[in-house]
């Protein structure tokens, strides 16, 4: 009977603790010397084209919850390369520089799988990129994926570094590769 009790509260413990955010907040600022002069400004356009924009799919005894970033995800993958390609590159982005950037989200998303006992995640992260510097045009795809596994209940706290950091790396890949680079000194 007392196994039956301690059970059955240890659960309640489980459950009753689980809340679902109302936003999913990601923070991919990297630190930035203010004092980065700016070499070049390019322009930046970025559009998401997926039906459903939420960041975050939880599955919790089959039900389906979706939640959003605390601000767009366009204003935050154009904040996020911005910021990365300032610091990168000395390169600033404004709406009508030359060369231009765009970027599309093809995918970015955090798929968590909540069960009584454990969770396990997938992210995945797809922008399609094109640079035109006026001569020629690039296009690439750079792609970031992760996953994770844990005891109990996810802790969307941890969740949301670990996609921010993943971002984050999809923004340094962009900003190192060298077809990038030489697309925009051109």
């Amino acid at each position: 009977m007392r196994k039956i009790i301690f059970v059955s509260s240890f659960i309640a413990i489980l459950t009753s603790c689980a809340s679902v955010p109302n936003h999913f907040i990601i923070n991919t600022a990297p630190v930035i010397s203010h004092n980065t002069p700016i070499t070049k400004n390019i322009g930046i356009t970025v559009a998401d084209p997926r039906a459903r924009q939420a960041i975050l799919r939880l599955t919790e005894d089959g039900k389906h919850s979706y939640i959003s970033s605390n601000i767009s995800t366009t204003e935050l993958v154009k904040q996020g390369l911005s910021d990365n390609f300032r610091q990168q590159l000395a390169i600033g982005m404004s709406p009508n520089g030359e060369p231009t950037l765009s970027v599309t989200i093809d995918k970015m998303a955090l798929k968590l799988e909540q069960g009584i006992v454990n969770y396990e995640t997938q992210s995945l992260i797809i922008f399609e990129v094109a640079i035109n510097n006026g001569v020629k045009t690039l296009n690439k795809t750079f792609k970031r994926q992760g996953t994770s596994k844990g005891p109990l209940k996810a802790d969307i706290a941890v969740l949301e570094s670990e996609f921010s950091t993943l971002l984050t790396q999809l923004y340094n890949d962009i900003s190192e590769d060298p077809q990038v680079r030489a697309y925009l000194t051109l």
